[in-house]
């Protein structure tokens, strides 16, 4: 009977420790599977925060391109607003005392528009004597072949010039008329008038 005590004893202290093993092992299991389960909530977090993000990205360039060409058809508006209106000029050539300061107030205006006007075919002429000045420049230096800058040198500079004279002429006339053509656009559009002639 003793011997049976100390066998049950034994018995139920080996029945403890495998019990106490089993849930342990069970509970690091369910801990590294809750573990798991919130690293994988975690990371679709993530991916659906950055997701959102780019979305947002997104939407804000739109709406900032869409403000930009708004901004600019407003511009453009201004830009081809009379500066006095025709009842204006009545009213300032309506009297003999105000006449003179409205041929001056037109006088002043129309010199404005003109400078206004001529600032596109005066930049272009600019950049095109500039450059061709360069390039002269560069030719003569080529032809006098002094010991300050070697032929290769100057044959590189000359090569320069051209393509800087190329990429100015293309800039400009692709600016100039393609700004034209926008302008007439918006311009027939505000007019109501969208078929093409």
């Amino acid at each position: 009977m003793i011997a049976e005590g100390i066998l049950g004893v034994v018995t139920g202290l080996v029945g403890t420790i495998a019990t106490s093993w089993l849930n342990l092992r069970s509970q690091k299991e369910k801990n590294k599977h809750e573990l798991n389960m919130v690293e994988a909530e975690t990371k679709a977090m993530i991916a659906e925060s950055e997701a959102n993000i780019r979305v947002t990205e997104a939407q804000l360039a739109g709406e900032v391109e869409k403000l930009e060409a708004q901004a600019y058809t407003e511009s453009v508006k201004a830009g081809n607003q009379q500066a006095l209106s025709n009842k204006t000029l009545e009213k300032l050539f309506a009297s003999p005392w105000t006449t003179p300061f409205g041929v001056m107030l037109v006088t002043l205006l129309g010199f404005v528009d003109f400078l206004r006007h001529l600032m596109r075919p005066a930049l272009t002429g600019y950049l095109v004597l500039v450059s061709s000045w360069l390039t002269w420049e560069a030719t003569k230096i080529i032809q006098a072949k002094q010991e300050v800058l070697s032929a290769t040198m100057a044959t590189e500079i000359f090569s320069d010039m051209v393509n800087v004279m190329f990429y100015l002429t293309v800039s400009v006339v692709t600016w100039w008329f393609g700004d034209r053509r926008v302008a007439k656009f918006l311009y027939r559009l505000n007019d109501g008038n969208t078929r093409d002639n």
